[in-house]
């Protein structure tokens, strides 16, 4: 397969398709610019003459350069045609998309995509498989870090590629998260996801309210994103190391239905990332105008760095309870149609099958529909199927993303009624729970891709306790076949039993300050007042049934008078805590 860069070309302009090729990477320049280096490339994957469905850059680092498509047109310009390999020249590349990995093993010999990334010197293939050690020494350079790696979708590229390559299996591993506390001292939290036999792949934050679990989910976000308090300057201002290993996930999502979280509502043009789509976030609030943050940098007294976060002026920011019900119909057909495109790769996971099982786990329903304006659909609904309650509606399916054009498809949705769940030819009425409990699963499932962290904000607001345990079936559901994780702040007890508890982390502070730790004992199946009891101290507090019992016995300590007094109105707790009363009042 031909590898070519064509020079001097607009870098707003994709790369070229190359006339009288089949199969080919078509490569142009590009000048984003990753703290003073310009390595990206844009690219265009061809084989058999078929557009491959992957977006996706090529970073490549040369030796003593730092702005790649400039030293490539000079190249070109002193008579190199633009067929890779550069001769002469040590460098080494990196894809922003670990999917261009998994078109070339699906759609090339193990001859062929061998010599694609030996031809491109991917820095994965060559350290890991090759040992090159050209490869090694460009990639201790700073510039590796900071330009080719610095997006998420290049640094899970150059963690995981290759792996397919050798036939390992890929999958996101342990990380500590080290969070900066109010004091700055940094304090670590050890997230377990692998595991032979025990289900690692949810972890949970558990503790008081106000001790720092939201706190630690914003450190994590942008941590990860390099933005906000992730921001590089901010990091070595701090001399602060936000992780042991960079996590190798492929996108993060964030969902957080609380009215008081300050999650980032999504990237920006003034978030230096170039990949706009590695974070997701589904919320009730909604930005009206840019809902970047500054970052102010002073020096206090004891002459450490103290960092403000301040929001832009005329920067409006509301409230919208609708907007759950909206993302989650757009996120539903998006995830329709994105089936479609993919539907000829191997590895791709149906997301509309996928998300339709895991609903049903715990909804009873026998398909998916939202309603849709006949009078602007001009005809181009064939066999339109119901008419429920005088009002048009379409079954969700498979084969909508073949029928119809995305854009022209959703011109006639109402996305303001949301996403109907239809039983016996009847729209199925759902408890608000049930309605928060569907939009969470509908909106992870349309942005998740393999290897997504999915990070959840105390997902039992609106959940009654069965709900609370059936949320974490129907996540466990939608994570296994995309070989994904969750990361959950909760104050539930019932999440928690469900979690071992190498994967829970207690906040907590009796006096000495913010202390994250394990449990000492197995929460995987456990006894619920265990757990409460070591959470939430629940011993020190006294409850109004322990203070009844109490005065009771200490008016009367007859205990058998007080069982038989109440009568059928007793249960066994009741019973044993008369008893041990009665027992100890009688002996002063």
């Amino acid at each position: 397969m031909k590898i070519k860069y064509t020079p001097n070309l607009n870098w707003r302009l994709p790369a070229p398709k190359l006339a009288g090729e089949k199969s080919y990477l078509s490569l142009s320049g590009n000048n984003w610019n990753d703290f003073g280096m310009l390595s990206k490339l844009n690219s265009t994957l061809v084989i058999d003459g078929v557009v491959q469905p992957v977006e996706f850059s090529l970073k490549v680092l040369i030796t003593d350069c730092d702005y790649t498509a400039n030293r490539l047109d000079e190249l070109c310009a002193a008579g190199w045609n633009g067929e890779f390999p550069i001769p002469n020249v040590d460098y080494v590349s990196v894809p922003t998309d670990v999917d261009f990995y998994k078109i070339l093993q699906s759609k090339l010999d193990e001859s062929a995509s061998q010599k694609v990334l030996l031809n491109l010197r991917d820095a994965g293939y060559l350290i890991n498989v090759i040992r090159d050690d050209a490869a090694k020494v460009l990639s201790d350079v700073s510039a590796f870090s900071s330009s080719l790696l610095r997006d998420s979708g290049s640094n899970k590229s150059f963690q995981d590629g290759w792996r397919l390559f050798v036939g390992q299996e890929s999958q996101i591993r342990d990380f500590t998260l080290n969070i900066l506390t109010t004091e700055y001292d940094s304090k670590p939290i050890p997230f377990r996801f692998e595991s032979g036999l025990l289900p690692y792949d949810v972890n949970v934050l558990i503790g008081p309210n106000g001790i720092g679990k939201s706190y630690c989910l914003r450190s994590l976000v942008e941590y990860w994103l390099k933005t906000g308090m992730g921001d590089k300057k901010t990091l070595d201002g701090l001399a602060h190391e936000p992780f042991d290993v960079r996590p190798n996930i492929n996108r993060l999502i964030l969902v957080s239905y609380s009215p008081f979280e300050e999650f980032s509502l999504g990237l920006t043009t003034e978030d230096k990332v170039s990949d706009k789509t590695s974070y997701r976030y589904f919320g009730f609030r909604q930005k009206r105008e840019n809902d970047s943050k500054r970052i102010n940098q002073k020096k206090g007294q004891n002459g450490r760095i103290r960092i403000n976060l301040t929001k832009p002026k005329g920067e409006r920011v509301r409230i919208n309870r609708n907007l759950p019900k909206f993302e989650a119909s757009h996120s539903l057909i998006d995830a329709i149609f994105e089936d479609e495109k993919y539907k000829g790769e191997s590895w791709w996971v149906n997301k509309f099958a996928a998300v339709e099982s895991a609903l049903k786990v715990a909804l009873d329903f026998d398909h998916l529909a939202i309603k849709v304006n006949m009078s602007k659909a001009g005809g181009i609904l064939d066999g339109f199927p119901s008419i429920i309650n005088g009002e048009d509606y379409l079954e969700l399916n498979g084969l909508i993303g073949a029928k119809y054009e995305k854009a022209v498809f959703k011109s006639i949705c109402n996305f303001t009624d949301g996403i109907q769940f239809i039983k016996d030819n009847k729209v199925k009425g759902l408890s608000s729970g049930q309605q928060l409990f569907s939009y969470i699963a509908i909106n992870v499932v349309g942005a998740i891709r393999e290897h997504s962290l999915i990070v959840i904000d105390e997902p039992e607001l609106f959940l009654h306790p069965t709900l609370e345990i059936e949320f974490i079936s129907l996540l466990k559901v939608i994570l296994k076949p995309f070989k994904s994780k969750a990361i959950l702040a909760t104050h539930s007890l019932a999440v928690v039993r469900e979690v071992p508890s190498k994967c829970v982390h207690i906040f907590r502070n009796e006096g000495s300050g913010l202390e994250i730790v394990p449990p000492p004992f197995e929460t995987f199946g456990g006894s619920v007042q265990r757990i409460s009891s070591y959470v939430f101290g629940d011993k020190s507090v006294s409850k109004p049934f322990d203070e009844w019992v109490e005065q009771q016995m200490k008016d009367n300590p007859d205990a058998e008078k007080l069982i038989s007094d109440l009568g059928d109105e007793i249960n066994e707790e009741l019973m044993m805590k008369i008893l041990s009363l009665g027992r100890q009042y009688r002996g002063r």
